[in-house]
């Protein structure tokens, strides 16, 4: 029998994966869902290979539940809240009481100081470059529309697509050779043409469905965001690999065949969501 190369894996994945998660985005209260269960298997993997000396199994599972718990909350909190006057409670609220959760469980359960410290600070850490981040997904949904939201999402995945290919294809100029040795200018390039045009023909095809719900872009603004993709995707690429690096492994983990972990497949994402809705607030 002929074995599947690992691009055909990725491609089964994908094809598996894509379907439902795009189905998360037609009600928030299962986008919710959705993102808070990326963030419970990333935030896992991430502690997982950053803590991996440390034997606080039962610690690190504890952990890796209350920091979806708190995006899940602060998810419901922005729906009701976000657009109440301001002497209403602020939903920023729920990630102070993330850290202090955070805290509290790890010196009530871990006597070592030395471990309780690294414990707390990757923990928080997590929080932040993973909930908080992600957590950016809410604001684009409920402020500018769950197309907008799913094509945030979905042009970090061709840009992606086309970094990978055109840039094993062309790649010849290393822009992080530290870090990540196989990213090309090239590949970056390539990436940034595959995410303008996937954008473009994103908005065509759902304002032809009738189904597109977003602010009235034009070209201009669709190559800004495209910017925003490329450039916030590929530093947030490098970043999750020097953490691979420091921390000696090459995947976050083994969850999606033919892409590594839940934390290799959003790496980009991460960076590039709060970004985006930064430029979308700018743009409209």
């Amino acid at each position: 029998m002929k074995k599947i190369s690992e691009t055909g894996i990725r491609i089964v994945t994908a094809a598996v994966v894509a379907p439902f998660v795009i189905l998360c985005f037609v009600n928030y209260y299962s986008f919710i869902g959705l993102v808070s269960a990326v963030v419970l298997f990333s935030n896992y993997e991430y502690l997982k290979f950053s803590l991996k000396e440390r034997n606080h199994q039962s610690v690190r599972i504890a952990l890796s539940g209350v920091i979806p718990a708190i995006i899940v909350a602060y998810g419901i909190l922005l729906d009701r809240f976000a657009r109440v006057e301001s002497a209403a409670p602020r939903p920023e609220l729920i990630f102070a009481v993330g850290v202090i959760s955070i805290t509290s469980i790890v010196i009530t359960t871990v006597a070592d100081v030395r471990s309780a410290k690294e414990i707390i600070a990757n923990s928080v850490f997590s929080l932040i470059y993973i909930g908080f981040d992600l957590a950016f997904f809410y604001h684009i949904y409920l402020g500018f529309g769950s197309s907008m939201a799913l094509m945030s999402l979905t042009s970090v995945w061709l840009f992606d697509t086309g970094a990978y290919f055109l840039g094993k294809k062309f790649g010849h100029i290393r822009i992080s050779p530290s870090y990540s040795p196989k990213k090309s200018l090239e590949g970056v390039i390539g990436g940034y043409v595959t995410s303008l045009l996937f954008m473009l023909l994103f908005v065509s095809l759902s304002k032809l469905t009738g189904l597109y719900n977003g602010p009235d872009l034009g070209i201009l603004q669709f190559m800004v965001l495209a910017v925003v993709v490329a450039v916030f995707g590929t530093i947030g690429d490098i970043a999750e690999s020097s953490f691979k690096r420091y921390h000696g492994v090459k995947d976050s983990g083994s969850l999606l065949p033919g892409h590594g972990g839940m934390l290799d497949r959003i790496d980009g994402v991460l960076f590039v969501t709060p970004m985006f809705y930064i430029f979308l607030t700018l743009l409209t």
